[in-house]
């Protein structure tokens, strides 16, 4: 596992658990049950559909994103155009903010949500100033023109199905 994977692995566990600890910790001025029961399943959805994003993006690029058959998670060798990443650049960052705002929806805390709100903004900031730059120098003209047909994130049932279609298909 390279030094930057294990640097955005920490960034996004550390964040979890902050967000966690906050709504766990920090007194919750809502205590109407039908509310707290109301966040807590928007919560579940919202995990549900951001380890959605991850499995589908992580599991693309390990199929189409190497030269050769890698074991463990490497970095791609390979722009991937296919699947979820057809419709979004970042898949996995996305499905990743969502996870954490479904963690602050499931404490019900109002405070774990404006933390959640911090570190999504943060996320964001990361993916498309540094994370963006770092992958035009790795894959050069070809993200260009990638980044040109893409949003960087969408909420479309249409991506999630390409990218359910394209982890079925033989790999191209």
């Amino acid at each position: 596992m390279s030094g930057n994977f294990a640097w955005k692995f920490g960034f996004w566990i550390s964040s979890w658990l902050i967000i966690a600890l906050s709504g766990i910790f920090i007194p919750n001025p809502i205590d109407n049950p039908y509310i707290r029961w109301s966040l807590i399943l928007l919560g579940v959805i919202l995990i549900s559909y951001g380890l959605l994003l991850n499995a589908i993006a992580g599991k693309t690029l390990k199929k189409y994103g190497h030269f050769d058959i890698k074991c463990g998670i490497e970095k791609p060798d390979k722009l991937v155009t296919i699947g979820i990443y057809s419709c979004m650049r970042h898949p996995a960052q996305f499905g990743s903010i969502f996870f954490g705002i479904g963690i602050a929806l499931l404490t019900s805390n109002i405070f774990a949500l404006l933390v959640a709100g911090w570190f999504s903004f943060f996320a964001l900031y990361f993916i498309l100033a540094i994370e963006e730059r770092e992958t035009m120098q790795e894959f050069g003209e070809d993200y260009c023109r990638f980044m040109a047909k893409r949003k960087p994130f969408t909420f479309s049932p249409h991506c999630l199905h390409m990218g359910i279609i394209a982890l079925r298909n033989e790999k191209i």
